[in-house]
């Protein structure tokens, strides 16, 4: 009776809604578990096993549904588990840690945010890490390693791109490429045999070529530095010839519209222009017609005396 009266019920309290049972908190401070029980009650406390009770649980395909606001954004967040029991104690562990979305959650810790900021792993956590994932994902063991995954995936990916739902991160991607490239990083440039061919021929001639001159963000053709000329090869189907496709002609290699590539080739040849270069396009099918073109080029802007 003694420690009934001298029983600090707000210590009491404190410590079961820390996490203690009732059965616990009895043993620990030498009372009756009805005692800890009245004293919860006396403060209006729901006792864990009672608690799902004032919840609106469903059920969805098996599994039991809470829900609950995320306290950034406001949007409704689902708990569920297989376990109604589980569902209720996961839903009130969140709101006790006052749990965002995952959107949300992604978004405060990008930066400084991100519990790592500013930190390295050390040497030996590499190296423990590296061996602990030695053989895991390879060969076989790779998900992408079954036709079938990569078919979905590829399907998966090219339905969101040409929905718009990855026009951000293609903003993002292109903003990235261009940066990457006026900074000069990018060091290798795709060439088409018929370049290598044409780059021959020029340096046959006598001059001195270059294979892909940078301007600003644009990777241009061949440069011949002693005529200030460039000359852009572009392919009849690569570019779209419009003498032989329409302008809503849809290129499935490069996801793009006939249209849309030729905007963007006016733009590169508009910006050659504009930086004092002069500019010659030749088309795939102008020098199956004409093999003598390329010299016929040089001739016009050869300066030499």
């Amino acid at each position: 009776m003694g420690s009934e009266l001298n029983l600090n019920e707000n210590k009491v309290l404190k410590e079961y809604l820390n996490g203690k049972s009732s059965l616990v908190l009895s043993s620990e401070f030498g009372v009756s578990k009805t005692t800890i029980l009245k004293i919860l009650k006396k403060h209006n406390v729901t006792r864990k096993r009672d608690r799902c009770d004032s919840l609106n649980i469903t059920e969805s395909d098996d599994y039991y549904v809470v829900e609950r606001v995320c306290p950034t954004c406001k949007k409704i967040i689902l708990t569920k588990s297989k376990d109604k029991v589980i569902a209720c104690r996961n839903h009130f562990n969140k709101l006790k840690e006052n749990r965002e979305c995952k959107k949300c959650s992604l978004e405060s810790q990008i930066g400084k945010g991100n519990p790592f900021y500013g930190k390295t792993h050390t040497k030996k956590t590499k190296n423990k890490i590296s061996e602990s994932r030695k053989g895991k994902g390879v060969g076989e063991n790779n998900a992408m390693a079954n036709l079938e995954h990569r078919e979905k995936s590829r399907l998966a990916i090219i339905k969101k791109w040409q929905s718009g739902e990855m026009e951000r991160a293609r903003q993002i991607m292109s903003n990235k490429m261009k940066e990457t490239r006026k900074l000069g990083k990018i060091k290798s440039v795709v060439r088409s045999k018929k370049e290598k061919e044409i780059v021959l021929e020029i340096k046959k001639i006598g001059y001195d070529v270059k294979h892909s001159l940078k301007i600003d963000t644009k990777i241009c053709d061949i440069y011949i530095p002693k005529l200030n000329l460039i000359i852009e090869y572009n392919g009849d189907y690569w570019h779209c010839n419009p003498k032989k496709y329409k302008s809503d002609y849809f290129h499935q290699v490069k996801q793009k519209t006939a249209q849309e590539l030729w905007d963007y080739d006016k733009d590169k040849i508009d910006l050659i222009i504009k930086n004092g270069y002069n500019l010659e396009v030749v088309w795939e099918s102008q020098l199956k017609e004409n093999p003598k073109l390329i010299k016929q080029i040089i001739k016009k802007y050869d300066t030499r005396e």
